[in-house]
């Protein structure tokens, strides 16, 4: 695959196309980058039942291991039948980050890579707005599944609102997708894990709205933890407090999220399920 094709898989916006080549020109040889490299193959299709070892904390390494794994992913969805279409909308969620983090510190970086090891292990799958990871559940909830089981992570991309007609196809796909290409995982529940389903936000949204309606598709799971800055970086893309006073506050979830900062309280992650 020819690195023109490598970069229009994973979306990587024209200006952070050079930057992309010139990784590849000076760090493909690197043994930090083969050792990254090897820490994913190890891991690959593994559903994260191999945890990938985190060899450095060098964000342009594991980015240059993405940029050469990136013909091995595209192989494997191929050899599973996976539609062109999903692996596409799956993959370019690395130029998504890439352009975030541009955005946020002011220079070519990944700031979330190893966010992005969900992609190169081969376990996460765009299904229309939602990503879905295929993964062991680590709780549990009595009678409904239990630890050990096979789940369905939600998580929700930086692409646009969260209609929820749009949330009803993508969990239709999903109900489609994974009995279809991993019938030996059989999954029956979706989580979600996110500052979102804090109960503070719950009652600072309507049922109508689109958060709203969203995070009111899970029940509670019992389990949360601090996620102090999860909330201001998610929706200002941002984890400095001292920028509070200053940032806007033109939406009710731009509001709800300062208006905890300034109570002086942290934004907690709960957990939550949907039956599929």
């Amino acid at each position: 695959m020819s690195t023109e094709g490598i970069l229009e898989i994973l979306g990587i916006a024209d200006a952070d196309r050079g930057d992309c080549v010139a990784l590849l020109a000076e760090h493909s040889a690197d043994p930090a980058v083969h050792a990254a490299m090897e820490s994913i193959r190890r891991s690959f299709g593994s559903f994260n039942e191999i945890p990938v070892e985190e060899t450095t904390q060098d964000e342009f390494v594991w980015l240059t291991a993405y940029l050469l794994l990136t013909p091995t992913v595209v192989e494997w969805h191929r050899e599973q039948g996976i539609p062109d279409e999903v692996m596409r909308d799956t993959l370019a969620d690395v130029g998504r980050h890439v352009a975030i983090s541009r955005r946020v510190t002011g220079e070519f970086s990944l700031q979330t890579w190893r966010w992005l090891l969900h992609h190169f292990t081969v376990r996460i799958f765009a299904l229309g707005r939602l990503q879905f990871a295929l993964q062991r559940a680590t709780l549990g909830v009595d009678g409904v599944f239990a630890p050990g089981d096979w789940i369905l992570a939600v998580h929700i991309p930086e692409s646009g609102p969260l209609l929820p007609a749009a949330v009803d196809a993508s969990l239709e796909q999903a109900r489609d997708f994974f009995p279809r290409f991993f019938p030996d995982k059989p999954v029956s529940v979706v989580t979600c894990d996110s500052w979102m389903l804090d109960p503070f936000l719950i009652e600072r949204t309507t049922p109508t709205s689109n958060i709203g309606s969203f995070i009111r598709r899970f029940s509670p799971i019992g389990h949360f933890s601090v996620g102090h800055t999860d909330a201001l970086y998610f929706v200002f893309r941002t984890r400095d407090l001292d920028l509070v006073p200053t940032l806007p506050r033109e939406t009710s979830l731009q509001r709800a999220v300062i208006e905890r900062l300034e109570l002086g309280q942290s934004w907690e992650v709960h957990w939550g399920y949907l039956l599929l």
